[in-house]
Parts: structure tokens; sequence; C-alpha cells
């Protein structure tokens, strides 16, 4: 080849480096043996934010975070020795953010020896980011931004790994809210959205640093704990439940829910994440099957136990077609005189294998599946059916007690199903009494306009389990009921230097000030008619005058007044 056309080559070979050098995205510097800058093109100002003077006064490591600075040191000592290398650093930004950088530095040549690096940054700052909100999404609930069930589980893993290698414990405590379907079927699922939100951030707040707290899915929550010590699972526990039980305020709305917490240990009840997580949902049902706000913790016992709820739900689905649901009468009688003024209509379940079943092992069941709607529309028509049949036979006309779940009461068109009970049954509606609790307070608008309907029919409404719930006694004062029934519990702690007697005055006291009737119920010793006549309770029931009678036993015990 001529001179002048290798000068011309050479040229262009210039040329063209100098266009890559230039104008290439990626930043492009070259360093000395001492690893300061003594070359950089526009791309390492633009990406690191510093003008070129300034980076030609400055050394490569002075731009690497403190964490990276030993191995990048590495790296350019390698490259001094000759060794390209590739790897990934943290630098920053002139304005101090950081930057995520793949750098590759390589030996520069001269006459065989090298007489500095040159180097090439590509900039991964923005599919860093977004890697790490990929893995955020991955990891991170959407509703609530609380950890979710597969970041949980990973945590878990771990936990217990390290828990085994330095023979520690854990504890897992598994949430689940009471009834809470009720919030999204009744207000919608806005309130219940926000409600989620707000418990979410009350319990974060209620759990240590070290603690994690994820949302399973629904109404599910779980809490890790890195120590299973009695006393400090107890106390967080029972935070918890309080945090949840406090009232919610949403759009000016205020309504209360309830939590129920099941609680395992490692290794007493499991030596793996899924055999920790189940224990502690076995336990939840538990505590739920108890009636919920409280916590349990897990025994093996609970396993057969949660397979027995199972079962009971499977038979429960079956019960109304096969017939096996008994109605039972409790007479009610007035406190002074003795004399009967009405019953309350009670449910048993006449079991196939199991025999007669009380409502405590399958009424919680049946409201927790939703099966409490048709087992209470049978009980209600079932029982309108026999009362006009009664007295239509000359038996005695009392009022007659049912008692109305909570989610009967909040179906849509609950006001036209009673009556239609009413008239395809012909019962007269003044011989109807419905049993309502204060939860039916959840959506106060709604529950006053049902109530108003219901006493314009003629019915009358009894507010059952006094004293025992959340609602605030400005509703109590609002709605149209005519009764109040106070809950056994207090009945209970008559004469045992409890404060039951203080609070049966009250509610007494209260509900003569509202111009209400007041009954107890759960009476089974004389010294607590006593009491309660003392007090001026106008009716009670209860083992002293009467056990739950069959509809056979009462028809007769009707024939003999």
């Amino acid at each position: 080849m001529r001179q002048e056309d290798m000068e011309k080559r050479l040229k262009e070979i210039e040329q063209q480096f100098q266009s890559l050098f230039h104008y290439n995205t990626n930043a492009i510097f070259v360093l000395n043996r001492l690893g300061s800058f003594i070359r950089v093109n526009p791309s390492s100002t633009l990406i690191t934010g510093y003008l070129e003077k300034e980076l030609l006064s400055l050394e490569f490591e002075k731009l690497v975070c403190s964490k990276d600075l030993i191995r990048a040191q590495e790296y350019v000592n390698l490259a001094l020795d000759g060794q390209s290398e590739t790897f990934e650093v943290e630098m920053v930004h002139q304005q101090g953010k950081r930057l995520y950088m793949n750098v590759t530095l390589i030996p520069s040549l001269v006459e065989g020896r090298v007489e500095g690096i040159i180097g090439i940054a590509q900039d991964m700052t923005k599919r860093k980011h977004a890697e790490e909100q990929i893995k955020k999404i991955a990891n991170e609930d959407e509703l609530t931004k609380l950890p979710n069930r597969r970041y949980f589980h990973e945590v878990l893993k771990k936990a217990i790994a390290e828990a085994e290698l330095e023979k520690n414990n854990l504890a897992v405590l598994f949430i689940d809210l009471d009834r809470f379907k009720l919030v999204n079927d009744t207000l919608g699922h806005f309130f219940g959205d926000a409600a989620l939100k707000m418990l979410a951030d009350r319990l974060h707040n209620g759990i240590g640093e070290h603690d994690v707290l994820a949302r399973m899915g629904g109404d599910e929550f779980i809490v890790f704990l890195p120590s299973s010590s009695y006393p400090l699972v107890n106390e967080v526990a029972s935070k918890l439940l309080k945090l949840i039980r406090e009232p919610l305020l949403i759009d000016d709305y205020e309504f209360t829910i309830t939590g129920s917490i099941g609680i395992s240990t490692y290794p007493e009840n499991g030596r793996d994440a899924e055999a920790l997580i189940r224990s502690a949902d076995a336990a939840m049902y538990r505590a739920k099957a108890s009636g919920g706000d409280v916590f349990k913790h897990y025994n093996r016992e609970m396993n057969d136990e949660f397979y027995e709820l199972f079962h009971v739900e499977n038979d429960l689905r079956k019960a109304l077609e096969r017939g096996e649901f008994k109605l039972y009468f409790q007479p009610q009688f007035e406190t002074k005189s003795g004399k009967l003024c009405g019953e309350e209509v009670l449910v048993r379940w006449n079991h196939p294998n199991e025999g007669l079943v009380g409502p405590s092992k399958f009424i919680s069941i049946a409201e927790e599946t939703g099966l409490i709607i048709p087992i209470g529309e049978w009980i209600l028509r079932e029982a309108c059916h026999q009362k006009s049949r009664w007295i239509k036979s000359g038996l005695p006309a009392v009022p007659m007690s049912v008692n109305v779940s909570q989610r009967q009461f909040l179906q849509v068109k609950f006001f036209e199903k009673i009556q239609s009970i009413l008239k395809e049954t012909e019962l007269p509606p003044q011989y109807l009494d419905l049993e309502v609790t204060e939860s039916v307070t959840i959506d106060i608008n709604r529950t006053l306009a049902v109530l108003s309907n219901l006493t314009q029919l003629g019915i009358n409404i009894s507010l059952d389990d006094f004293g025992t719930g959340y609602s605030s006694l400005k509703y109590v004062s609002q709605l149209p009921i005519q009764e109040l029934k106070i809950d056994q519990s207090f009945i209970s702690g008559i004469g045992k230097g409890l404060n039951s007697e203080g609070i049966i005055s009250l509610i007494i006291n209260l509900a003569h000030l509202l111009g209400l009737v007041v009954i107890a119920e759960g009476v089974e010793k004389k010294e607590q008619l006593d009491y309660l006549a003392s007090q001026g309770c106008d009716r009670i029931q209860g083992f002293l005058h009467s056990k739950p009678l069959s509809l056979q036993e009462y028809e007769e015990y009707l024939k003999k007044l």
C-alpha cells in the first residue's frame, strides 16, 4: 500500500474512533496509571452530571459509592496489570443520586506497556429501577402496599433457617377480620378497601421494627415475630386485636369490626414455613369459632377441630334438604307475677350421626359460610306457621321472639321477605318479635329505615345481647325498638362480687328512661330473679322457670295453661 493511501486509511480510522468516542451513548473515558481521568466523552458528563473540566480533576474512585469502593479498586488494579474486567458498580451523580453502572475497564497499551486504562460505562439506572419496581410489584400487595403472601413466605423460610442455626424460636400470627364480607356486601367495596388500608396501617404501626406484617389476601393478614416468648406474643396479639376493634371513620361514616388471631411457634408447631402458617391458620379458625375478637395458640387437637369444622359445613349444606333442623321454644315470664308473656324460638340440629346438636356448634359456622341466611329464613317461616296454627287453635296468644342474624338483616329485600312470610303464614304481625343485635348499626341509615318499616307493620323489635357490642348509645337511642335484652353473661355474675349488678341496674334504668321493656335471659337461680325484680326488670327467661322445650313439649305446656 502506498504511503499516501496508508495515511488516508489511518486518517479514516482516526475519524471513526473519534466518532465512536464522541457520539457513543455510553460513557467512555481514559484513566492514567493513578486512576485520574485524562479524557472523557460528552456522555460521561451527561451521565454523571459533572462538567468535563470537573471530571478531569477527579479520580475514578471518587465517583464510586463507598460500599463498592474496595471492589472497584481491585478491578482498576487488575486492568493496570493487563487484565480486562466487566463489573456492576454503584456510582454517585453530581447531585448526589445513585447511578447503577455496568463498567468495563480495558488496559491501554503503548508499545506493549500499560500506560493507563480505557473505560466504558453503561448507565443501568433506569433498567435497575424498572427491575426493582417489578420486584416490588411481585412482592407487594397492590391495595395495602404491605408485603404479600409470596414475600412473607420467603422471609419466613429464611428466618426459620437462621433460627435453626442459632437455636432460636419465632412466632407466626394469622389474623382474620370477623365477618368482613358484610362490610363489602353492605357498604360496598369502596368502604371495604378503605377499611383494609386503614387497618393495614394500624397493624403495621402496632408491630416492632424487626417484625414482618403481610397481607395474605382478602381480609387476612399475617405477622412474623422473631421471638416466641409467650408474654411478648400475647402482648402483641392483644394489641393488634385492640387496634382492629377501634372504630373506623370513613367519609364521616363510623363502624367497628373485630378480628380473630391464631398463633403458632417454631419449632413446636412446625419446622417449615408451610407448617407454621397452616398451624396458625388452624388456631385462627378456633379463635373465630369461639366468637371472634380473641387469639388462640395452636395445639395438636386443633387439626381435628379444623377438619370437624370442614365436615360440619358440608353437613350443614345438606341439613335443610333433609329436614334435620328442629324448633325449640323457651318460655318468657313476667318477673313479678311469673305469668307467661312470650317465648323465644330456638333451633336444634338433629344430626344423623351426632344426634341433637346445639347452636353453639354450628351457628357461627353457618354465619361465616352464609348458610345462616337459608337456615334463618327456614326458622322464621316455620316458627310463623306454627305460631299461626296455635293461635287459630285457641292456645295462649303471646308474642314470639325470633333471632335475626346480621347477614339476614342486611339482605337487600329483608323487609319484603318478612312481609311475604307473614302473609303466607297468616300470622298477625303483633305476635312477631324480631331480635337483632347492635351489629346491625354497621349501616345505621338503612337500619333505621328497615326497623321503622317493621314497627309500622306492627312487629316488635328487641335489641339482643345489649352491652356486649360496640355501637354508640346515640344509635341505641335512635333505633325504633321496644325491648332491650340483657345478655346472660351479666346475669351469671349476679352475687359473685363482679361489676355485673351495676351494669344490669344501669341497663334497666336506661331502658326505662327510653320507654323500653327489659328482659333478662339465662336466669337460673332465685337470687338472680330476686335481684332483677328489685331493679325493676320486666321479664325473664331461663332454666329457673323452664328449659327450652321441643315443639311437642311446648304445645303440651300451652294446653295446660
